[in-house]
């Protein structure tokens, strides 16, 4: 059997800067995690942005010095056959409505194929409503995730197998024969906070100080922002002693400062903007924060979920599908309807009068998170694509 050559269709861009290419820190790590383990070549292939750089969470390489084979492609541009040459098995997203044809191309080329999703259809919907107000609008987004969820469902019944992140995704496609389920995490094994860290944090409850609660995420809509300063007040009102910090930037960010000055709310919430993930966000949350609040409203499986539980901290939060998944698998947190703010509250409030409750649930998510740290998690899902390349049946993870 030759070495297997495996070919990344990324549905995140790249950016080119003079000679140089810009990467999402994310996928470039995980690429060189791949360029180690694949017994084999590997390629990506990608399309170029030029579209404004995010602020953070990128890195800048050379193209001369990458470990694999980088193929850009200019925007709008489509994956063909020409570009697969080469390619033993295919590594797609299969949230990439461009990338819905592989499949297809892959069975005319005698190529596997596994696609990645994350997204459902519920999902794509709720951003979709909450993006515009004016119905017309909305309708002709309904209508073109109608159409595209057609042709995912077609583009999926012709892969060799899916790797669904989070159980919404799961659940969702499991026609496919070959469908393993993972959570995405940043956070490696040493990283995830010890008994010792944790015990010392959680000595901190003891002395009945204001609970120290955190966010962190893109100040949007769709992740609920808008609601942590409504709730902010709300906590202020009943004279729950709390602390909130909020991490992340977004297009809400101004208008949040704002209700925080209005309502003199400033010594109760801070925003620290976004900071460094592994020099000061992970570090910080295993330190200093109690109770972690997410107010979702889209049942997308944020990678926030396992690496706030990596740090040993419970969440309230929305009870949407994504969350409702990890709240079934272990006992780590408290779940609410959606948008029912006056819910979260009176939790936080009980939980400042009950804090075993939180001592339990910390140390229920430190043990959840080490069964997913970022390596075994990894490990699993070049395992599946490996053994499809073999044409082995997968275990499926669950």
């Amino acid at each position: 059997m030759k070495d297997p050559h495996l070919m990344i269709t990324p549905s995140v861009p790249a950016w080119k800067s003079d000679n140089a290419l810009i990467f999402d820190r994310k996928f470039y790590d995980g690429m060189l995690l791949y360029s180690q383990k694949w017994p084999g070549k590997l390629s990506c292939v990608i399309s170029l942005s030029t579209t404004k750089l995010p602020e953070f969470g990128t890195v800048t390489i050379n193209p001369n010095s990458l470990p694999f084979k980088c193929i850009t492609l200019e925007e709008h541009l489509i994956i063909t056959a020409q570009h697969l040459q080469d390619a033993s098995i295919v590594l797609a997203s299969g949230d990439a409505d461009n990338q819905l044809h592989l499949s297809k191309l892959c069975k005319q080329k005698n190529i596997k194929c596994v696609y990645i999703i994350e997204y459902i259809p519920e999902t794509r919907y709720q951003i979709a409503a909450l993006s515009t107000s004016n119905t017309i609008v909305k309708l002709r987004r309904f209508f073109y995730i109608w159409e595209k969820e057609r042709k995912r469902l077609a583009s999926f019944k012709l892969c060799d197998g899916l790797q669904s992140n989070g159980t919404p995704a799961y659940n969702e496609y499991n026609f496919v024969g070959n469908n393993l389920l993972y959570f995405d995490t940043r956070v490696f094994e040493n990283q995830i906070i010890d008994d010792e860290n944790l015990q010392q944090r959680l000595d901190y409850l003891s002395e009945n100080k204001p609970l120290r609660i955190a966010f962190s995420g893109r100040l949007i809509k769709i992740k609920g922002a808008d609601h942590l300063v409504e709730l902010a007040l709300k906590l202020k009102q009943n004279n729950t002693p709390f602390q909130l910090t909020i991490y992340g930037a977004g297009e809400l960010s101004s208008e949040m400062k704002a209700y925080i000055l209005k309502h003199k709310l400033e010594n109760y919430v801070s925003m620290p903007g976004s900071v460094d993930f592994y020099k000061t966000l992970i570090p910080e949350l295993k330190q200093t924060v109690d109770l972690f609040v997410c107010l979702h409203r889209q049942s997308d499986p944020s990678c926030t979920y396992l690496e706030t539980l990596s740090c040993g901290i419970p969440i309230v939060g929305y009870k949407n599908r994504a969350f409702a998944g990890i709240l079934d698998n272990c006992d780590i947190g408290w779940g609410v309807p959606l948008n029912n703010i006056d819910e979260v509250c009176r939790i936080i409030t009980y939980l400042h009068n009950n804090r075993s409750e939180l001592l339990d649930k910390s140390n229920n998510s430190a043990a959840y998170a080490r069964l997913h740290d970022f390596e075994s998690t990894f490990q699993r899902r070049i395992d599946q694509v490996y053994d499809i390349y073999k044409e082995i049946p997968n275990k499926i993870e669950t």
